[in-house]
């Protein structure tokens, strides 16, 4: 079981400005702090040695790399036959990330399509499975700018209570494909698993100037790297569970004042667009039961909300989830996503 470990201000305010930047120098964030770089330094060491911090990535758009549908399978069948299911959903060369849900569906797996005509192959190859009673889809709206890390509580700093990253659920999303030669494809994977390694690095890892790498990363940060990260381990800071909320609305006009009125509600950390049985996921960080109990209440008040299913996950081990990185390799396509050469 994992022990909260106890920060201070300046902890929580290192943190909280990686989140949003994991490439914020040590020089900067002892200005933010008014602290020395050799304490920043010393501080971040620790974070890390504490597990707070586990991973620095940066996200990825699928949508640039051709793969515009990315589709969630809610996959429904009897208890007693999840340990069979499981094994045949992971043989299936298209399913990622299967996760047992506590809530709906026994099954969470994901997909990355070029082509959302072949979903339909897929539903009825899984169903083809007579233990497997139904498929649901879950279709997202858009895979970038999904994570809202300022809403994230990191005591002791106080909730935050301007939603800085507030935006409507609308927007449309550049979705046109980008061609990647192979510098640029090397430097994204890189830094899509070490965000903050040192361009001169990677110039010496890839054998070209470092001036090279700052051009080439500062034109993929444009669409193709989303954002830069450092990824937390929740239940370090106290969260002990994450909630899993799939609304629904009754008027859709209406979805764009929702969605920021969901975004008000501390420690949402997650929301996604949906087409499907469901308008909307939603996923919130919880430090114990009861605030599932306010949480509830809060959404109780929105209206124009049905009432949503919610069901309570374990804590992930990092966050924010680094989905896609996979998607940049070439030389061999990764078994669990469905590639152009086995989509065709």
């Amino acid at each position: 079981m994992s022990t909260v470990v106890k920060i201070d201000e300046i902890d929580a305010t290192i943190l909280k400005t990686l989140l949003a930047e994991s490439r914020t120098s040590f020089t900067d964030l002892a200005k933010k702090c008014n602290i020395t770089v050799g304490a920043v330094r010393m501080r971040y060491k620790r974070l890390w040695k504490v597990g707070i911090i586990n991973g620095e990535v940066t996200l990825i758009n699928p949508h640039c790399l051709g793969y515009r549908h990315i589709v969630d399978l809610g996959i429904i069948t009897e208890t007693e036959n999840e340990k069979e299911i499981t094994d045949f959903i992971e043989s299936k060369p298209y399913v990622s990330q299967v996760v047992t849900h506590l809530g709906r569906y026994n099954f969470l797996g994901k997909v990355a399509l070029r082509d959302l005509n072949k979903l339909l192959h897929i539903i009825e190859d899984l169903e083809s499975n007579p233990k497997i009673k139904h498929v649901d889809t879950l279709i997202w709206a858009e895979a970038v700018n999904l994570e809202f890390p300022t809403n994230l509580v990191i005591k002791p700093l106080p909730a935050e209570t301007t939603i800085k990253n507030q935006r409507p659920p609308l927007t449309d999303i550049d979705e046109s494909p980008i061609e990647l030669d192979e510098i640029d494809r090397k430097i994204a994977v890189i830094v899509s698993k070490r965000a903050r390694i040192p361009f001169r690095q990677i110039a010496e890892e890839l054998g070209i100037s470092t001036k090279t790498v700052i051009q080439r990363y500062k034109k993929l940060r444009e669409k193709i790297l989303t954002k830069s990260s450092v990824t937390l381990d929740l239940t370090k800071l106290g969260y002990k569970a994450m909630a899993d909320l799939y609304i629904k609305v009754s008027n859709r006009s209406k979805l764009t004042d929702i969605y920021n009125q969901l975004l008000k509600i501390p420690n949402l950390i997650v929301i996604i667009r949906l087409f499907g049985n469901y308008d909307l996921y939603a996923a919130i960080a919880l430090e114990d039961f009861d605030k599932m109990f306010e949480v509830s209440e809060q959404i109780s008040k929105i209206n124009g909300l049905e009432k949503p299913d919610i069901c309570l996950t374990p804590m992930l081990p990092a966050w924010p989830l680094n989905l896609f990185p996979a998607l940049l390799e070439t030389d061999v396509m990764p078994k669990y996503w469905l590639s152009k050469k086995n989509s065709e």
